[in-house]
């Protein structure tokens, strides 16, 4: 019982890994939605790190007036 406590399973490593791959199995659908999503979420986070504003670019028009400073 004390054993259970600490966070052991109480299973042997055969019944350990057994368990881990029917939950693996069970889970798979949510497990790979969670990734995807996390993914996601960085992809987004990094573009907002490196993310600038666009410059303004200046038409024809205002080129040639700036010319002749207008």
């Amino acid at each position: 019982m004390k054993a259970n406590l600490r966070g052991d399973s109480g299973l042997s490593d055969s019944g350990f890994q057994r368990s881990q791959k029917f939950f693996l199995e069970k889970h798979k659908d949510s497990l790979d939605k969670l990734e995807k999503c996390g993914k996601i979420e960085m992809q987004r986070r990094r573009y907002e790190a490196n993310a600038r504003s666009p410059k303004r670019k200046t038409s024809l028009w205002q080129k040639i007036k700036g010319w002749f400073n207008v």
